[in-house]
């Protein structure tokens, strides 16, 4: 009956939104812009990008079809004195209109686009038609054949400008047999620029690059050259005349450290600071908050060399990256002496800098829910961002939590974090020159965790190092050196004991130790299509306990009554564990958006161990799993653990997770998302739960099947989100059972609410 209840409340809430009609405030003899579509005969225009040429779009839509914020727009009343009224019509939509002079400047608009690809043929035709007060329009493109370029050549007259582009030829993006497309032809401007730029022309920019066009050489054919024009000064007659373009090296760099910018009163500033001398940069300040090494390591604007705007991009970068300076500006100044015999002229560079707040610290407070168990959690934090004066990051925390006040469980956990991060690889005997073009951060940390239930107490002692870095092609990498963990089991209860003696997992609950390497990557392209669709890639490998099993097996360590070798009496941890996870958000428009994810982990333990350990095991269900079960409630395979959470033997070797979710924006920051997440966890070996062993004649009649709806608040910079999952088909449930769409359905039972901060994937 609840459960029919909360499904009566949600049809009411949505016939609410759309029963009342959508052309209530359309105006006699006006049309509700309801369908606009677009087609085209030839596939290399993409659709996405002709439609942003459309100078009139309908309301946007739910789903792509429910016209929620229309809807919530026409529930308004004709009174606007009345509150309600106006924050219905706020945040709800106005009908778009339709306008026949906004689809006849579509046309116009769609045909510049065409021969802006090369169909300079192309024929647009709309179509509008009407159904009661709703209008669609329906555009047409039909392309023909497009002109392509025939030949291409530089007609470049500086012989040193001709030289370098010439050279770099290889990497053009206009090439003969080409649609004559002028969007490439930009980009191609402007990659000239950036290339003459890089090479010492800083006076150079795209107005001097241009095309010549020769569209009579044979039908649908053009001629295309490419040249460089001279700059233009005025003589003392007024007159133009043309002049070389020159290159510039940098003669000097200067440091000049400020307190504040009010302090900065040109040349006069510089006799009121102390200067250091060095060999690449001059360093003036008052006072020093940053070591001259540490500068140097960070600049890539030479002394001596040609001016390069890629060195300047990246010298921001990665100061910017320090993330110590309050401000931040790079300034060039032209040497008033004539170019030298070579043609060149100097350049005098100054980067200014101001420290900001580097020391801060904070409380956070957060109350917790755990499968209907409520606790509080408290944490401490402090940082310091420049504690050797070499943009080094201090961090240090302290916490703890009991997650159950009220319920059953007693659960208290109180761990503490301190680490060191330097910005460059830190490591004995490794070069300047290598740290220098090769940008890294180094962390060294250790933690600790100590965690007591009323059946179980453990403590965790680690420590580590590692490395993370980023590609120009921003690919993220990072390297585990060492990761070395003593797990201590003070105290286990003689009920566990009991329930895990002949199984498998009584090893996960025993004194241990983990020593591991790893690796990860993962790539997103986003950044190249901020507002379409893009993907994301992740993978990662570590490996646990060869070093020492190599050191053991050759100094013949002792062994325990398994044959496990034992380092100072306790045995350690010999695994492998391997992750993927793919996602792509395909962007319907700027409101819809489908995300398709999949995800695959495997870890295999061998040689001194005959499972992971606990810390690395998986688990199924939760925010980011399948979410119609709470965290750690689903699998192994079918394995039934009750009506209880079996913490303990829920947990296994291999994890499979798969999902759709379609996500819309409804107002303001509001999302809604409706979703379909299928998975599971399975063991690799046989450790007493029935059915929860991986078998591939099986494993697919395993795959847990969920749905449901969320609630995101969007702000950009981070998500909070509400998902409600229902199960569709359980495994663990006996046969006739597995689909949960019978009488069998339960809301308390087969339903979860998840809470999370970020997208699941």
């Amino acid at each position: 009956m609840r459960a029919k209840k909360l499904a009566t409340y949600c049809c009411f809430l949505l016939l609410l939104c759309t029963a009342c009609s959508t052309t209530k405030y359309v105006p006699d003899g006006d049309y509700l812009l309801n369908k606009v579509s677009l087609k085209c005969d030839n596939g290399d225009i993409k659709q996405s990008e002709a439609m942003t040429y459309l100078r009139q779009t309908p309301n946007p839509k739910l789903f792509d079809f429910i016209p929620f914020n229309l809807s919530l727009y026409s529930l308004s009343g004709p009174d606007t004195t009345l509150w309600i009224n106006r924050f219905l019509r706020k945040i709800g939509d106005a009908p778009v209109i339709y306008d026949s002079v906004a689809t006849m400047n579509t046309v116009t608009e769609l045909k510049k686009f065409m021969v802006n690809k090369g169909f300079h043929n192309a024929e647009i035709s709309a179509m509008a038609s009407f159904n009661g007060k709703k209008a669609k329009v329906d555009y047409s493109i039909t392309a023909h054949e497009p002109y392509r370029i025939r030949n291409y050549e530089y007609a470049v007259l500086e012989k040193n400008l001709a030289a370098i582009i010439e050279a770099d030829s290889s990497n053009s993006l206009v090439r003969a047999g080409d649609r004559f497309d002028t969007d490439v032809l930009e980009k191609e401007r402007k990659r000239i620029s950036d290339l003459l730029r890089n090479n010492g022309y800083y006076a150079f920019d795209e107005s001097y690059v241009g095309f010549v066009a020769d569209s009579t050489v044979g039908p649908r054919q053009v001629d295309v050259a490419l040249v460089v024009h001279p700059m233009q000064t005025i003589d003392a007659n007024g007159n133009k005349v043309n002049k070389r373009h020159q290159r510039y090296v940098i003669k000097n760099v200067n440091y000049i450290a400020v307190d504040e910018l009010s302090d900065l009163r040109g040349d006069s500033l510089r006799k009121t600071l102390t200067v250091e001398k060095g060999e690449d940069l001059d360093y003036y300040y008052k006072t020093k908050f940053m070591r001259e090494s540490t500068l140097a390591n960070n600049t890539y604007i030479e002394k001596g060399k040609p001016f390069s705007q890629q060195a300047v991009d990246q010298t921001y970068a990665k100061l910017t990256a320090l993330n110590v300076f309050k401000y931040l500006n790079i300034i060039f100044t032209e040497d008033s002496l004539a170019a030298d015999s070579t043609g060149n002229r100097n350049l005098t560079c100054d980067i200014i800098i101001s420290r900001s707040r580097i020391q801060n610290f904070s409380v956070e407070i957060e109350g917790i829910n755990n499968e209907g168990d409520f606790g509080i959690a408290g944490k401490f934090n402090y940082a310091h961002g420049n504690i050797f004066h070499g943009g080094e990051k201090f961090k240090f925390s302290i916490g703890g939590s009991n997650e159950s006040i009220i319920g059953k469980r007693s659960i208290w956990n109180i761990n503490t974090e301190l680490g060191l991060e330097f910005p460059n690889f830190f490591f004995p005997f490794l070069k300047e020159d290598f740290i220098r073009d090769n940008p890294a951060q180094t962390e060294v940390y250790g933690n600790f965790n100590y965690q007591i239930r009323t059946d179980l107490s453990r403590l965790i002692f680690g420590v580590g190092m590692r490395y993370r870095w980023q590609t120009p092609q921003r690919i993220n990498h990072q390297v585990d050196l060492i990761d070395f963990n003593y797990v201590y089991i003070p105290f286990i209860s003689d009920e566990m004991v009991q329930s895990i003696q002949n199984s498998l997992i009584r090893y996960s609950y025993e004194d241990h130790l983990i020593m591991r390497t790893g690796y990860s990557i993962n790539y997103s392209n986003g950044h190249l299509h901020p507002n379409g669709s893009a993907y994301s890639v992740r993978g990662a490998i570590e490996v646990g306990g060869n070093l020492l099993y190599g050191i053991s097996a050759a100094s013949n360590a002792a062994t325990d009554s398994t044959g496990a070798y034992l380092v100072g009496g306790i045995p350690f941890a010999q695994y492998v564990k391997v992750d993927g996870d793919f996602s792509y958000n395909m962007r319907i428009d700027e409101r819809n958006s489908l995300v398709f994810h999949a995800g695959l982990g495997v870890g295999v333990p061998y040689l001194n161990s005959t499972i992971l350990p606990f810390e690395k095991r998986y688990y199924g269900g939760g925010a980011n799993s399948v979410r119609g079960w709470s965290a750690r409630s689903l699998g192994p395979g079918s394995y039934n653990a009750g009506t209880t959470i079996d913490y303990m033997k829920q947990s296994g070797d291999i994890s499979l997770n798969l999902n759709i979710e379609f996500r819309t924006h409804l107002v303001w920051y509001l999302e809604l998302a409706a979703f379909i997440d299928a998975g599971n966890i399975w063991t690799l070996a046989d450790e007493g739960t029935a059915g929860g062993q991986f078998r591939f004649d099986t494993f697919y009649e395993q795959i847990a099947l969920g749905y449901g709806i969320g609630l995101r608040l969007n702000f950009d910079y981070f998500v909070v989100r509400l998902d409600w999952g229902l199960k569709a088909f359980d495994p663990a449930q006996v046969p006739g059972q597995h689909w949960r769409f019978t009488n069998t359905w339960n809301i308390m039972k087969d339903t979860a609410l998840h809470f999370a901060v970020g997208y699941p994937f």
